[in-house]
């Protein structure tokens, strides 16, 4: 790399020394962390996700948009005002870097990041001289959440802790709320542009997979085709029924037979699945997903849990649904969870070679 022209100015209001090419240079950060290491999260979700489980209704009900990360922001100083370019990977060598042209300006703000992972950044100008190149290390601490204006309730399945000393694969299945009104007659989005962007651009989603029903028109006037995100993203509908104490019934059985088919095709990654609040139906299929690969009992709890930090319209409790699908999967022959899950979906109708494409896909090699 070039010699470093300006040098990185103190403008925000946590500090936090990080590994820098430029020797004992601090970068400013927010916000800090321990172990030197950003925090996507909350005050409030981190005392959610460090604390017990059933606490959080103490302090969340579910009324109110709690559930975004927070934004990691850097400064530099930009002597001449030039307009700059950061660039940002998850590789030294800066192989599959994001570009963001920050004009000149002299902060960026970084989103939706992933948990435990190390990230490298460097300015640049036109006359392609570096102002500044630093890295730094996202806080491993789950979950996953996600800003996708417009949507509520969204997050990553992956980032979890399984056997192995290994985590799920992040950025590949994503579950939200819904991206358009319920019953109305011609399509209403609730995502934004800049939401539809994000998805898009930024998380490179391939396929939508609808849990909403097609008969009373909760949908909202959409048609398995193409769906609010445009003809670069597969929409899927797989209704499901939210009447039934463990979501039982031909319709949701056929319907998730459905999804495990879409999930068993490599080239439908990156996808994500929602019904109406992304909690409900939602939950019920994240739930087996996860279990299937593995994530404890613990983290299910604690992800179906976070909804409560979205707006959807009430608080839910491990007791909403421990006697429900829950208790109907772990009735299932197994040693443990993750093998009562497998065997709860081989006899719903998903197929083996379905389920083996996704464990490929979320769980990396030993």
């Amino acid at each position: 790399m070039k010699n470093y022209k300006y040098l990185i100015i103190p403008t925000l209001l946590f500090s936090l020394q990080l590994t820098s090419c430029n020797k004992n240079k601090e970068l400013f950060v927010i916000p800090p962390t321990e172990e030197g290491k950003v925090q996507i999260h909350s005050m409030i979700q981190r005392v959610f996700i460090n604390g017990p489980l059933e606490d959080v209704n103490l302090y969340v009900n579910g009324s109110e948009e709690l559930s975004r990360p927070q934004e990691v922001s850097f400064s530099w100083h930009n002597e001449f005002n030039q307009d700059c370019t950061v660039y940002l990977s998850e590789n030294k060598d800066y192989s599959d870097s994001v570009t963001y042209p920050v004009g000149n300006r002299n902060r960026i703000s970084f989103n939706n990041l992933k948990i435990g992972t190390t990230y490298y950044f460097y300015v640049d100008t036109p006359e392609n001289e570096i102002i500044y190149e630093e890295s730094f290390t996202v806080s491993s601490e789950i979950i996953r959440n996600m800003h996708i204006s417009g949507v509520t309730n969204a997050r990553d399945l992956g980032g979890y802790p399984i056997s192995g000393n290994r985590t799920l694969n992040q950025g590949l299945i994503y579950r939200t709320g819904r991206l358009n009104e319920n019953d109305e007659e011609t399509v209403v989005n609730k995502i934004t542009n800049n939401g539809i962007s994000t998805m898009v651009n930024d998380l490179k989603i391939k396929t939508e997979i609808d849990l909403r029903r097609i008969d009373n028109n909760e949908v909202g006037g959409l048609t398995e085709g193409i769906g609010v995100l445009g003809d670069t993203v597969s929409y899927y509908q797989c209704p499901m029924d939210y009447s039934y104490d463990f979501m039982g019934g031909e319709l949701n059985d056929s319907s998730l037979r459905k999804l495990f088919t879409i999930l068993g095709n490599k080239d439908n990654y990156p996808l994500f699945f929602h019904c109406s609040i992304g909690t409900d139906r939602t939950g019920y299929v994240a739930y087996l997903i996860n279990a299937f690969l593995g994530v404890s009992e613990e983290h299910l709890y604690r992800d179906y849990l976070f909804s409560n930090f979205a707006n959807i319209g009430g608080k839910r409790s491990i007791s909403s649904i421990e006697n429900n699908y829950p208790a109907v999967i772990k009735s299932y022959k197994g040693d443990n969870l993750q093998e009562k899950a497998k065997n709860y979906l081989l006899d719903k109708g998903v197929k083996q070679e379905e389920l083996n494409t996704l464990k490929e896909m979320m769980v990396p090699e030993r």
